[in-house]
């Protein structure tokens, strides 16, 4: 990787998606291209987590959104249960709903970002780790809220 990541990151599930799953577009056109360098990226992230350079941490829903995207893209149930298997191994900590609620909801409050960003919001300041997502929406309020924040995209 030519760019260095803090050791400490909250790692948003379109992230992790694309780590999992390589493109599955047939046409290798400049659309196929850009899917294989972020998947290319996002894995050499989460092989840097499970060599333990990075630490991962998640909240829960997490697991959740990572099974229902593998499970959708790949239409496998075992690959989605191993996708959900492999970033449950490698997350610590994996941060529930309850130990989150309170700051989730004053985040929430004054971000009026969606549930889940609130969640990844939340646990980034849980934890004082950085985010890395590929969800620009994500990331901006992440950004306007002071959190430090990475763009996958803009890691090419």
């Amino acid at each position: 990787m030519t760019f260095r990541l803090p050791e400490k990151l909250i790692i948003d599930s379109s992230v992790l998606i694309k780590a999992l799953v390589p493109p599955k577009r047939r046409k290798q056109d400049g659309i196929y291209r850009t899917q294989k360098q972020l998947h290319t990226t996002a894995l050499k992230i989460f092989e840097d987590v499970v060599r333990k350079k990075i630490s991962m941490s998640i909240p829960s829903v997490v697991l959740i959104e990572v099974g229902a995207v593998v499970s959708r893209l790949t239409n496998n149930e075992t690959d989605a249960e191993e996708a959900v298997d492999k970033v449950r191994l490698h997350a610590s900590p994996i941060l529930y709903d309850h130990d989150l609620l309170e700051l989730t909801i004053s985040t929430a409050i004054k971000t009026k970002a969606s549930g889940f960003d609130n969640l990844i919001l939340s646990c980034a300041i849980s934890t004082g780790s950085a985010i890395i997502t590929d969800d620009s929406r994500l990331h901006e309020i992440a950004i306007e809220y002071g959190l430090k924040s990475y763009l996958l995209r803009e890691l090419q």
